[in-house]
C-alpha cells in the first residue's frame, strides 16, 4: 500500500510536534527500531518499545499518554 503525499505530511507534522515537545530522541528510538517496535501489521509491540526505551511497561504507558496529550493541545491550538 502506497501512502499519499498528504498522510506523509500529517505523519511528518505530528512528529515535528513530539520533537518540539522534547520527545525527539524517545521517537527516533523507535522509528529507528522500527520491526522490533512494531509488528508486520503496524501495531506497537510492547515489550519490544520497551526494551529499546529501556522502561518499564507502566513507563511506556505513560509516554504514550503523554504523547496524545501533546498532540490533542497542539491540534486544539491550531
Amino acid at each position: 500500500m502506497r501512502k499519499s503525499f498528504l498522510e506523509i505530511l500529517e505523519k511528518q507534522e505530528l512528529l515535528d510536534i513530539l520533537e518540539r515537545n522534547g520527545l525527539g530522541k524517545e521517537i527516533e528510538a523507535l522509528l529507528l527500531n522500527e520491526t522490533k517496535a512494531y509488528t508486520k501489521k503496524g501495531r506497537l509491540n510492547k515489550s519490544g518499545a520497551c526494551r529499546i526505551l529501556e522502561c518499564k511497561p507502566k513507563e511506556l504507558e505513560d509516554f504514550l499518554k503523554k504523547c496524545r496529550d501533546i498532540i490533542k493541545a497542539e491540534q486544539f491550538l491550531d
